[in-house]
């Protein structure tokens, strides 16, 4: 085995970590699988949040369709009994919230304890980048804080950079676009 190439085997799984210093394509195809990982740990969380609320409020899935944007009204609304009074105008659409009042006050849900309420609106407002890196997940949001963790290559590598490369991450992508779609005469 050549000096700069190491191999690990997991205990738990059968599969080989490979790590060669001269292959860069790595580290995009890891940022890659942790966006996928990302992602379904968020549909999960998603579907656990519709699956408990549901039984509070079974209308809400099919009137609320954005997996984001149902976590929020849960969050916001608690007990479906609170949606007549509460002004859902910065979270859902007008129609939406019409909608969403309307079926609120004829809903065929059970009753949830406060217990219950509490551990769905924990769970809703829960997330793997929350647990991972939560401050960066406050300011730039789940899915921005994914790629920046990506394109950095890690964490702490990211944690490990001085703010100008960070805003550099981020607007690398404006930048090419803002080229393509310019005509340079030279």
């Amino acid at each position: 085995m050549k000096k700069n190439e190491w191999k690990l085997k997991l205990k738990n799984k059968n599969t080989f970590v490979d790590h060669r210093a001269d292959k860069v394509d790595t580290m995009i195809i890891q940022a890659i699988r942790l966006l996928v990982d990302l992602d379904k740990e968020l549909n999960t969380y998603a579907m656990r949040v519709r699956e408990w609320y549901g039984w509070h409020f079974p209308e809400l899935a099919k009137i609320v369709q954005d997996n984001i944007l149902y976590a929020k009204a849960v969050n916001f609304m608690g007990y479906r009994t609170n949606a007549a009074k509460l002004d859902f105008s910065e979270i859902l659409a007008e129609e939406v919230e019409a909608e969403l009042k309307e079926a609120a006050v004829v809903s065929m849900g059970t009753e949830v304890s406060d217990l219950d309420l509490i551990n769905i609106k924990d769970l809703s407002d829960q997330s793997r980048m929350n647990s991972i890196a939560p401050n960066l997940t406050a300011l730039v949001g789940e899915l921005v804080g994914a790629r920046l963790i990506a394109h950095g290559g890690s964490l702490l590598n990211l944690a490990k950079q001085p703010g100008s490369t960070v805003q550099i991450l981020g607007a690398e992508k404006a930048l090419y676009r803002a080229f393509d779609g310019q005509n340079m005469l030279t």
